[in-house]
């Protein structure tokens, strides 16, 4: 913590969020309630078991000790015999004890597989974005954070916000706004390069990160992506009725030296401010 304090000068959300799970309620709590009572069921059925197969090892020693007695006085033929049928019978049932044990453990080790599956998939599910199954501000941080100790002078910030989308969803009603977020972010997903990352942080605005890619390239990228957009004839699917022309406004930022994942964000947004201000459907940048 006092090394990301000193790198970045704060602490980004999702890492204030896992220090509270870790050191004041830990995720294993938060997930109780759904995964408990099933590792309740099991825990009772293994300890059933457990004490099912030990009783019975514990009647086969017995068994084996008699074994042993008998066979020092055993004189003929007939008390072998049923010395050793005594033995078959203890270990018959032994056997037959330990393999309903084996596939005992056997099933809850499948279970506990699929229980750290949930917890792993609703882990993650924090960091997407349920709207448009792309990742989410939490999850746009994580990879911001993670790549920019990493990264050179070769990591660009695209912010990308709809522009006038208040006035769409005044016009068409929030469903249509809703549908033209998801739409675009098929869009911005569909251009997305091998290196890149892309995240919807809120309301109509997108960030999107481009590892190894220098201002030049991110700014053609930026520029094909507007055009793109407006150049779409969207019509909202419940009305057929064709949307005015859509349009979005960018911000792109290029880190610099030590910067701090916060002042490249700051960046990228006066950027996209500027965009805006200039009049919208354009891209700003460092010149």
């Amino acid at each position: 913590m006092d090394r990301a304090l000193r790198r970045f000068g704060s602490l980004p959300a999702f890492v204030s969020k896992e220090l509270f799970h870790e050191f004041l309620l830990p995720e294993e709590h938060t997930h109780a309630q759904r995964q408990g009572s099933a590792l309740k069921n099991l825990t009772t059925s293994l300890g059933d078991e457990t004490t099912t197969v030990s009783s019975e090892l514990a009647k086969f020693n017995r068994t084996l000790r008699d074994t042993k007695k008998a066979l020092k006085n055993a004189n003929d033929a007939t008390q072998i015999e049923q010395v050793a049928l005594l033995l078959d019978q203890g270990t018959f049932k032994a056997n037959q004890a330990i393999e309903t044990f084996g596939r005992s453990l056997f099933a809850a080790q499948e279970e506990l597989a699929t229980l750290r599956a949930q917890l792993s998939d609703a882990k993650k599910n924090t960091e997407l974005d349920a709207m448009t199954l792309l990742a989410n501000e939490k999850g746009f941080e994580r990879s911001l954070f993670t790549l920019i100790p990493h990264a050179e002078d070769d990591l660009t910030l695209l912010l990308i916000d709809i522009d006038n989308l208040g006035e769409i969803n005044q016009e068409y009603g929030k469903k249509a706004g809703t549908s033209l977020i998801r739409y675009v972010a098929k869009l911005l997903l569909g251009q997305l390069p091998e290196n890149g990352f892309i995240a919807r942080l809120n309301g109509g605005r997108f960030a999107m990160l481009l590892s190894e890619t220098e201002l030049g390239i991110a700014s053609q990228l930026a520029e094909s992506l507007r055009n793109d957009v407006s150049n779409q004839k969207i019509r909202y699917k419940n009305t057929k009725v064709l949307l005015r022309q859509v349009t979005v406004s960018v911000g792109v930022a290029t880190l610099f030296g030590d910067e701090s994942p916060t002042e490249l964000v700051e960046r990228a947004q006066h950027y996209l401010l500027y965009a805006k201000r200039s009049g919208k459907n354009r891209i700003a940048h460092h010149e």
